[in-house]
């Protein structure tokens, strides 16, 4: 019996023949998807992916050998057993593709990304116990190599591949390169995929242009400089804008957009973007932010600008509190969220580097996007300390071989570029004069109230003499106990609290909610952890903030006169040191460093002092070694040993667990009702989609793991996942009160 490729639509190419070789069971039209068609397919489209950087013919034959296994007798026989049911063919098919690409291309190592296309990429060690295991059944690879071999007239005396020098004599630069050629395979094999069985769903993508993106910018923005009421800021944030434009004329590469707060950073560093991506034919813009409230914000300004009529698909918003299949253009949210194929997207620090870091085809697929784009990093000084190394080397790398530009923009610019990692690099400044119009925008006097000590509720107490002024604490603890005190107290004043005992879109819904109360004639009083230091636009005349890394300080002493409409004077900040003992673990190095640095003693710096903040930070870096800066990552990623890669690197400390709450949003059930029925579905024992998740995530707050674990109105739901029976307090979240048993 002859073997031979089929048509899409199953008719034979020749009828004397009477084999077919199929990659996929019949679609809604009951077309069968034919083998060797799949294989081209998916090989070309990887190719045009990867040719971005440089490595077309390495992902041409990846594509080609990933599912060589299913020419095999026995998976062909199940296939068509199969077909109508939905099931699961159940035999290995990636061992024969793995094998040719080791044995006849010399792809010892690439070919981790055969092994992986359906569960992910594994390392050198664990490709080779599966091509040696005594369980594979080599005569059935063989078979399929024989029979693909007969149609494919490359396989026959395949010629070896060429790719990047620059990945040849790096280990580490060639495991990068693993990881973005595996992303092009995964994407363009679920792409031809679903174009068989999904085919009105292949083309959700509309590409509007980066010039035609840059023109809708500048109108958007012109036409808000002439509508808006005139401010301080505004001469400022000219001149920021414009020395952004100055910048994007450069090469690519490192940028580093240091401005005071409140002076445009998110208009200028998209500015910024888009003008570079023109200049230089770059693809896409990606910002990444530190917080969702940012992400959030961030975003409705982007899509405002350029998508004001909500008529193409231009900004893609990929997070987990997004529920990406609901509203306008919600069928194309999900599907770009799954591979980024948008061209301006706004993301979390947080999605982006653990995808880079991943191993698992649904995470990875989106990255071969990221080559030729803009990276946008805002709020960089967020980035935690325990993942320092192998973040930067992801970036150098992205910069030096896959053609990226890097922004990275905050207030607090962190000095890391002394550290072994980025040895070399000098990141060209944006802002022609930073130490100038820093000192031209003190908006802000500093008062420290260290000696003697205050208690919490003595800063809760002044606070509220004051008609409107922002608490800034380090525990979810101490900021209960603020607002306790204040609703315990005769004032007038509208009070709110910020923390991660709400829910995200509780949060969201209270920073709406201050905006609103802000631009009114009344008291406002607000309590806060440290989420609302980074990019949250509220500006109050007076801050309070805890003794802090000095950068969380400066950040938070950002929200004080942000406009500079409080004359001469300016803005208090007042830093106390609470007789309350308590903060994040992460802040131990930076906080003992800052009490060296800053204060009011004789002989420390004021805390806006740039030369002395700059000085303190590289100390910070400095006094960590290797080790606490993430070292073991970046020996992983030497090994290209990908699952102890993604094990440890952890953004999020894994030390807190979610907990869904009963917030009720107002004005929008709907949003509740999605999640109250996943939740329902999952006990009745059915695992959720990872989209159907999605709808709870609005509904997640975090707890300390060790306490939700002792505490039974937490209760288990699925996974790490916990369901809150407790009290959910309308100012403040979770009430972990035990009085409440």
């Amino acid at each position: 019996m002859s073997v031979l490729a089929c048509t899409p639509s199953g008719v034979e190419s020749n009828e004397n023949e009477d084999l077919c070789l199929w990659a996929h069971s019949e679609n809604e039209k009951g077309d069968m998807h034919g083998l060797v068609e799949h294989l081209r397919a998916v090989a070309a489209l990887a190719a045009e992916f990867a040719g971005v950087f440089g490595a077309a013919s390495l992902a041409w034959w990846l594509g080609m050998v990933h599912d060589l296994g299913k020419a095999a007798e026995g998976w062909q026989e199940r296939l068509l057993a199969l077909c109508g049911t939905r099931g699961s063919v159940g035999i290995d098919h990636k061992a024969a593709g793995a094998r040719f690409a080791v044995e006849r291309l010399g792809l010892w190592r690439f070919a981790m990304a055969v092994q992986g296309h359906h569960g992910g990429l594994e390392s050198p060690v664990l490709l080779h116990g599966f091509l040696t295991s005594p369980d594979r059944d080599r005569s059935a690879e063989e078979q399929s190599i024989g029979r693909l071999s007969a149609l494919v007239p490359e396989l026959r005396d395949p010629t070896p591949p060429q790719w990047p020098a620059w990945a040849r004599s790096d280990p580490l630069a060639g495991e990068m390169l693993l990881r973005m050629v595996f992303s092009a395979l995964v994407d363009a094999d679920y792409l031809d995929t679903q174009a068989h069985f999904r085919p009105g769903e292949a083309s959700a993508t509309m590409s509007v242009g980066m010039r035609e993106l840059l023109s809708r910018y500048e109108d958007a923005r012109g036409k808000q400089l002439a509508n808006r009421p005139a401010s301080a800021m505004d001469g400022f944030r000219s001149q920021v804008y414009d020395d952004c434009l100055r910048a994007a004329e450069l090469p690519p590469g490192f940028f580093r957009l240091a401005a005071p707060t409140g002076v445009g950073k998110t208009i200028a560093a998209g500015g910024f973007a888009l003008h570079h991506a023109v200049r230089h034919g770059m693809r896409r813009v990606v910002v990444a932010v530190p917080f969702l409230s940012v992400t959030d914000q961030n975003a409705k300004v982007y899509r405002d600008w350029l998508d004001a009529d909500g008529s193409s698909r231009v900004v893609l918003e990929h997070h987990t509190a997004v529920n990406v299949e609901s509203g306008p253009g919600g069928r194309w949210q999900r599907l770009a969220a799954e591979n980024w194929d948008a061209e301006f997207i706004v993301t979390t620090t947080v999605q982006l580097f653990e995808s880079l870091h991943s191993r698992t085809p649904s995470r990875m697929r989106k990255l071969h996007r990221l080559a030729r784009s803009v990276i946008v990093l805002d709020e960089v000084q967020a980035i935690p300390v325990h993942v320092l190394e192998p973040v930067l080397l992801a970036l150098r790398q992205l910069v030096e071989h896959f053609g990226v530009t890097v922004l990275l923009a905050s207030a607090t610019q962190p000095e890391f570029w002394h550290l072994p990692v980025v040895d070399g690099i000098e990141p060209v400044p944006v802002v022609s004069e930073p130490e100038r119009l820093y000192d031209t925008l003190k908006r802000v006097r500093y008062r420290w109230w260290t000696t003697p000590k205050p208690t919490l509720a003595e800063v809760a107490a002044e606070a509220a003499v004051r008609s409107r002024a922002l608490v800034v604490v380090n525990t979810t603890d101490h900021a209960r106990a603020v607002l306790t005190g204040w609703q315990a107290s005769t004032s007038s004043a509208d009070v709110r609290h910020l923390s991660t005992r709400m829910c995200s879109r509780h949060r969201l819904d209270t920073l709406d909610e201050i905006r609103a109360l802000l631009a009114g004639p009344g008291d406002v009083l607000v309590v806060s952890t440290q989420l609302v230091e980074a990019g949250v636009d509220l500006d109050f005349p007076v801050v309070y903030r805890a003794i802090a890394p000095a950068e969380s300080m400066l950040q938070a002493a950002g929200r004080c006169n942000r406009e500079g409409c409080l004359g001469h004077a300016g803005g208090l900040v007042v830093l106390f040191d609470p007789v309350e003992i308590g903060c994040p673990p992460s802040y131990a190095v930076p906080l003992h460093e800052t009490r060296k640095a800053f204060g009011p003693s004789a002989g420390k710096a004021e805390l806006d002092d740039l030369n002395a903040f700059a000085t303190y930070s590289a100390a910070v870096y400095s006094s960590l070694n290797p080790t606490e800066r993430g070292q073991a990552v970046v020996d992983a990623r030497r090994e290209w040993d990908c699952p102890r890669v993604t094990d440890l690197f952890r953004m999020i400390d894994d030390q807190s667990v979610p907990v869904l709450v009963d917030y009720r949003p107002t004005g929008d059930q709907q949003a509740r009702d999605r999640a109250d029925r996943v939740v329902a579905a999952i006990r009745r024992g059915r695992t959720p989609r990872p989209h159907e998740l999605r709808h709870l995530q609005p509904f997640l707050a975090s707890m300390p793991r060790t306490r939700a674990l002792r505490d039974d109105r937490a209760v288990p739901l699925i996974g790490d996942l916990h369901v809150w029976n407790g009290r959910y307090d309308p100012h403040h979240g979770i009430d972990l009160d035990p009085k409440e048993h």
